[in-house]
């Protein structure tokens, strides 16, 4: 995809190890061939290894290639070198302080280590997690952000977690919009447009990890973050109380709301509306009720596409259910649909596209697969789902045991690996199936 500036977005690429057409989408979500294959990077790399703790970040890491496999130490993402010791120490004690997963019946037995060592080579020493180490995805995108945060709290990592917000309540400041993505040195990499559900993701987040961050030196500016995404929050809504048009986590121009927008600032208000005891909190309440009753009245009505005004589903349907929202109303309704939902987006391969009119190319996109396998998990009726869903994830990771961003319809992991939305998101999925 690209937004009309041309900048190429994170979903631009579809390439594997052997290179892959480029994309593009078009406002009506049809997708078209953006570049040849011949003009696609041929690898994004197995992985990210740390191979310094020294001189400038982008020094740290380096992607590993199938060349460089046999430089990196067993079950780490750390290569053989002069500071390997220091780093894999590091690492290991990272990992010795977390509260991971319990192996889920069904699933490889690393499925969480591996995980979890994703997010820390995209995110140790660093302000914020970048999304992944090739460099158009050498960025933090809020979303992605949120998600990392997430996960890092539900591993019992609270330093971490706080940091994330921390870091991206400084970057944000008080802007009347939030940028698609920041860059670690500073503000934007590019131009492209503001996501209003970037508010809706750090309201959610600040709500999901209030007790890591809370009584920290961090508090103070986190409680100010949230007063002012919940603000410019309720300011982006529209007369009837829906929000206004935005690009979201597709990065296309919209002209009417989508479903990836309504369902993170309808998550975002109601955890503000916990977090804030206050007049602004009432607001946000009174607010996030009248946006579910909407959504349910247009989304809901029309059979949950992912545009307003109808047409084929979107993986946001997940975002109104659990871990988003709490026991949200008509929730058995919505698992309905979402089930409706994954059989127009289910590939053959076994993973899922991001909408039912995605690019018939065969092509799974692992941040959506485990998006639904989160949602799965959730429920009791549906956690075998989840189970299968999560192996899925697992059978489908790089030779290096990385969570890639896309597997192709020839079962063959693709695009950047790892991708730190997906690590978070499947650590999330895995610890609500574990229980």
């Amino acid at each position: 995809m690209t937004e009309p500036s041309g900048h190429p977005t994170r979903r631009s690429f579809v390439a594997g190890s052997m290179g892959a057409a480029a994309l593009t989408a078009t406002a009506t979500g049809g997708i078209g061939l953006y570049r040849t294959r011949h003009e696609v990077p041929a690898s994004y790399g197995l992985t990210v290894a740390m191979q310094t703790s020294q001189g400038p970040w982008r020094q740290t890491r380096r992607l590993v290639e199938t060349p460089d496999l046999e430089r990196l130490l067993p079950d780490s993402r750390v290569l053989v070198g002069p500071e390997q010791g220091p780093l894999l120490e590091a690492e290991e004690e990272w990992l010795a302080g977390l509260s991971l997963p319990g192996h889920v019946a069904g699933t490889p037995r690393d499925l969480a280590r591996q995980a979890a060592l994703d997010l820390w080579v995209l995110s140790a020493g660093l302000p914020l997690a970048v999304a992944g180490w090739s460099p158009m995805w050498r960025h933090a995108w809020p979303r992605d952000t949120a998600h990392v945060a997430v996960a890092l709290h539900r591993l019992g990592d609270a330093k971490g977690a706080t940091r994330q917000l921390a870091t991206l309540a400084s970057r944000v400041g008080r802007a009347g919009r939030m940028q698609a993505r920041y860059a670690l040195d500073g503000g934007t990499p590019d131009d492209r447009p503001p996501q209003d559900d970037g508010f809706g993701w750090a309201l959610w987040a600040a709500g999901s990890t209030a007790d890591s961050w809370r009584g920290t030196s961090h508090a103070s500016a986190i409680e100010g973050f949230v007063r002012h995404c919940a603000t410019t929050a309720l300011g982006r809504l529209a007369s009837d109380g829906l929000p206004l048009p935005s690009p979201d986590y597709w990065e296309l121009d919209e002209g009417q709301l989508t479903l990836g927008t309504a369902a993170p600032v309808l998550a975002g208000l109601e955890h503000a509306a916990t977090l804030l005891p206050d007049r602004l909190g009432e607001r946000c309440a009174a607010a996030a009720l009248h946006l579910d009753h909407q959504v349910h009245a247009t989304f809901g009505m029309r059979g949950w596409p992912r545009r307003i005004s109808g047409g084929a589903s979107d993986t946001a349907i997940a975002w109104l259910l659990p871990p988003y929202r709490t026991a949200p109303p008509r929730e058995a309704d919505i698992r309905a649909a979402l089930d409706d939902a994954a059989r127009q987006m289910a590939r053959p391969n076994g993973g899922y596209a991001p909408g039912g009119d995605w690019r018939d190319d065969g092509v799974a996109w692992t941040p959506e697969t485990a998006v639904l396998a989160g949602a799965w998990a959730t429920s009791p009726t549906t956690r075998e789902r989840a189970v299968e869903t999560l192996r899925w994830l697992a059978e489908h990771r790089t030779s290096a045991g990385s969570l890639p961003e896309k597997v192709l319809d020839d079962g063959s992991p693709a695009g950047p690996s790892p991708l730190a939305w997906t690590a978070a998101v499947t650590l999330t999925a895995a610890a609500d199936v574990a229980g």
